[in-house]
């Protein structure tokens, strides 16, 4: 199997999609080299097209390395499954006495996917997109906080009145965020400071820009 290609095409991202078609990769399992950018040519006589190399980056071999070395420094036994998803690597831990490298509302979990990530792209020289998830609490939360959002967005049209949340990380007060999104009643602004950063989620008064 090829772990490199180049391919021609009209335009870069035509080129790219060849290789990657070529290659049976996802784009975010790879690096890119525009060896030749689009254009006329001399005088417009002659057009040139775009060619590209792509090199097959296997993310996931680095980042269970990665992972497993961290693992192994904190004294943690665990198992390591992983699989990608719309291009993203997710990997699971999964073992006994994981709860504290979760965290209060994953903040070590977030600190911990941090961690990874900056290592693997910092080795790879590539920005490595990944998720760390133990036990399946990512998938748990998100269902939870996007429940409680919806709960309180009625809470907030029922009684007209704002409500703030309790803190959260920063990613689930973007799902907050894009819950209160889907009401035209509602709106949210993020406040405070990191670690205790909320959420306050308020009515649209008569003439207000959501």
């Amino acid at each position: 199997m090829k772990d490199a290609v180049e391919a021609e095409a009209g335009t870069t991202e035509e080129a790219i999609e060849l290789a990657l078609e070529e290659l049976g990769a996802d784009r975010d399992r790879v690096s890119v080299e525009v060896l030749e950018e689009p254009n006329k040519g001399l005088l417009g006589l002659r057009k040139v097209r775009a060619k590209v190399r792509v090199t097959i980056v296997d993310n996931e071999t680095e980042a269970r390395v990665v992972i497993e070395e961290l693992l192994l420094n904190l004294r943690v036994e665990a198992t390591v499954e992983t699989r990608y998803e719309n291009g993203i690597l997710w990997m699971k831990l999964s073992g006994e006495s994981l709860a504290w490298l979760i965290g209060h509302h994953g903040q070590t979990l977030d600190a911990l996917q941090v961690l990874v990530s900056s290592i693997v792209g910092r080795r790879l020289k590539k920005s490595a997109r990944l998720i760390v998830d133990i036990e399946g609490y990512r998938e748990k939360r998100q269902k939870e906080v996007k429940s409680m959002a919806e709960r309180t967005v009625g809470q907030v049209l029922g009684k007209g009145e704002a409500i703030s949340l309790s803190p959260m990380t920063a990613l689930e007060r973007k799902l907050v965020h894009l819950v209160v999104g889907e009401y035209a009643g509602a709106s949210s602004v993020s406040m405070g400071d990191e670690p205790n950063r909320f959420v306050v989620i308020s009515p649209v008064q008569e003439g207000q820009d959501t």
